[in-house]
């Protein structure tokens, strides 16, 4: 009768104790709390000494993921079991229980996870049941006895029900990791959906555009500006490269850090690492005081190298390493500062040409080339011209306290000019057109190409010889593409060019007078007697002394052509004696020789800029003169 009695009051404690268990584990999201409070609750129910809860990883290892009564100091967190190791990894194997009566004569047992030194002073026993869902094992539910008289063999009831509370640990955590895949799954479909309908034309300030091209270039700069990755803006000179990195900053996360901007170009090597990276009192003559670098001033924001191209190749290797280490010295200091900077860079050059003659470092440009933007010309959006100009026109207005319009056949022709400084010369020709119309409407005869003021096709011929133009950058296709007449015309010889650039229309072949040319109007305008830009007559044609290609310094050297003809010039001269064909090395050493060996006067000659005859001096190991 007693023995009934205890039993019932067994099985009535075992059914409270489930149920106990069952309200618990529904009541949180959080797992590993849940399962400690389960671990607490046989605890207090079943007088359990010590419990412990292993999850099995991706990797196949068994994890604890709750304990109850092990020591604080206890490294069990950070310990794994492998399948058949110890107790626990033999019970995930074979899926079966297992009873240790006494764990001081289990070899078993490797007292992994501490706390079990005092086993000669008592006897632990050990019951583990595997934890399943739909029938695989993802798991161990262990728990420790204590008793001073030795084992009891009362381990039947509590394999069974310990087998009860597993078997609801599995589907709680079957849930708990299908819920967690369904919600990964989710956010993954939900970040995607949004990637692809996410508003490529969304508002971007100062960035005025319709055409298809720079649409994708919005769209990607929406993209981009979330994380933190490098950009390289790459363009022609007055695409707006500045502005699509103020907009990349202010759509990131860093909108409300500092924009600090940097033109490399602007700045010679010294004064660019001061500026960059600071420089410490005293380090040299005028440090009065300790000055912060933009890589510190703009730490936690975006910092803006423009022009990066034109950087020395020492200062490159400076740079390199901020850029991988986030960390740089002041100039004049030894403490080295850390920075969060994200880095965007903007180039008007061809870099793979640069790295492959070895003037820009290979490292330094796959540490810039990651996130790569080409904004197209002006020339290659035309349907954003007028939207510009009408924008333009409306600033112009604004600032200057006037109603402004302009005229559709004005718009017209700004529609057909190649454009050489893209937006910045449209801008400029907007304000030149603004200040000589008269009624507040814009029209062709205040067009500068209408004064015979617009040099802009003379600059685009000379882009496409392959030479820079005063920081346009040369023409990377090799064909012309005349926008009056819609179709395309080859390249000029960049080794041999002309002395004199093509019209721009073909005014030769429309019949004009003696074979004068008329203007060379940026918008390729002047096809016949009566140009539509305004001019009245024609000009006569000027020598224009072209931009000399330097040979590849591997070449053989050229063969003497034939002088070519001269034209009817009514302009100054050339000197008699100039070599003009042949190789450039001949063409300097007279120049240089007829000036007194001064750089400026020679490149005045030439036609060349003084930077231009100065690398060409370096390249051919001409040795200047000094008097």
């Amino acid at each position: 009768m007693p023995s009934a009695a205890q039993s019932a009051s067994s099985s009535s404690l075992e059914l409270l104790t489930i149920y106990e268990v069952s309200k618990i584990l529904g009541s949180s999201l959080d797992l590993e709390q849940t399962l400690r409070e389960v671990l607490r609750a046989l605890s207090y129910q079943l007088q359990m000494h010590r419990g412990r809860v292993y999850l099995q990883g991706e990797d196949g290892a068994l994890r604890l993921v709750a304990a109850q009564g092990l020591p604080k100091d206890s490294p069990a967190q950070e310990i794994d079991y492998n399948q058949g190791e110890g107790i626990s990894g033999r019970i995930l194997k074979t899926g079966m229980p297992a009873v240790v009566p006494n764990l001081a004569e289990e070899p078993l047992f490797n007292n992994r996870s501490g706390g079990r030194d005092d086993l000669d002073e008592q006897v632990a026993s050990l019951v583990g049941v595997p934890i399943k869902a739909a029938g695989t094992v993802i798991g161990v539910l262990t728990i420790d006895r204590i008793s001073d008289d030795g084992p009891s063999g009362h381990f039947g009831s509590d394999v069974r029900f310990l087998t009860m509370v597993a078997n609801l640990i599995g589907q709680t955590v079957r849930l708990h990791r299908t819920v967690a895949e369904e919600r990964r799954f989710m956010m993954r479909e939900t970040f995607r959906v949004q990637k692809e309908l996410r508003p490529v034309v969304a508002p971007v300030n100062d960035v005025v555009c319709t055409s298809p091209n720079m649409v994708d270039v919005l769209a990607q700069v929406h993209r981009v500006a979330p994380f933190k990755s490098t950009v390289l803006i790459r363009g022609e000179s007055g695409t707006g490269k500045e502005l699509i990195a103020r907009a990349i900053h202010n759509l990131s996360p860093r909108k409300d850090a500092p924009f600090i901007r940097v033109n490399c170009a602007a700045l010679p090597e010294a004064l660019l690492e001061s500026e960059l990276f600071g420089h410490e009192k005293g380090s040299f003559t005028g440090a009065q005081k300790d000055h912060k670098g933009r890589f510190e001033l703009a730490s936690g924001g975006t910092l803006f190298l423009d022009e990066i191209g034109d950087i020395s190749s020492n200062f490159q290797a400076k740079l390199l390493r901020v850029l991988q280490e986030q960390e740089f010295e002041r100039v004049g200091g030894s403490k080295t500062i850390k920075t969060d900077v994200r880095l965007i860079c903007a180039t008007n050059l061809n870099l793979e040409e640069a790295v492959g003659h070895g003037k820009f470092r290979a490292d330094l440009y796959f540490r810039i080339n990651v996130v790569t933007i080409h904004l197209p010309p002006l020339r290659e959006r035309r349907g954003d011209i007028a939207t510009l100009a009408r924008h333009f026109v409306a600033k112009f207005g604004r600032d200057n306290g006037l109603n402004l319009d302009i005229a559709a056949e004005a718009l017209e022709v700004l529609n057909r000019c190649t454009w050489p400084g893209n937006v910045r010369e449209l801008e400029n020709c907007i304000e030149r057109a603004a200040t000589q119309c008269r009624n507040g409407t814009i029209r062709v005869p205040d067009l500068s190409c209408s004064m015979n003021l617009c040099n802009s096709s003379v600059l685009f011929q000379y882009r496409t010889m392959g030479a820079a133009v005063g920081g346009l950058a040369p023409s990377m296709s090799g064909a012309v593409t005349n926008p009056a007449q819609g179709r395309t015309q080859p390249a000029v010889n960049a080794a041999m060019p002309s002395p004199v650039p093509a019209p721009a229309n073909g005014a030769a072949a429309n019949g004009a007078p003696n074979g004068a040319q008329w203007p060379a109007c940026a918008s390729g305008c002047s096809a016949g007697p009566a140009p539509a830009c305004g001019a009245s007559k024609p000009l006569p044609p000027s020598a224009i002394v072209p931009l000399p290609a330097p040979l590849p310094a591997s070449s053989a050297p050229a063969i003497p052509s034939a002088p070519a003809p001269q034209p009817v010039s009514a302009g100054p001269d050339l000197p008699l004696d100039e070599p003009e064909s042949g190789p450039l090395r001949d063409r300097l050493v007279w120049a240089m020789e007829r000036t007194g060996w001064v750089q400026a006067k020679a490149a005045r000659l030439l036609g060349m800029t003084t930077r231009q005859v100065s690398y060409a001096l370096r390249k051919y190991n001409i040795e200047i003169k000094r008097f």
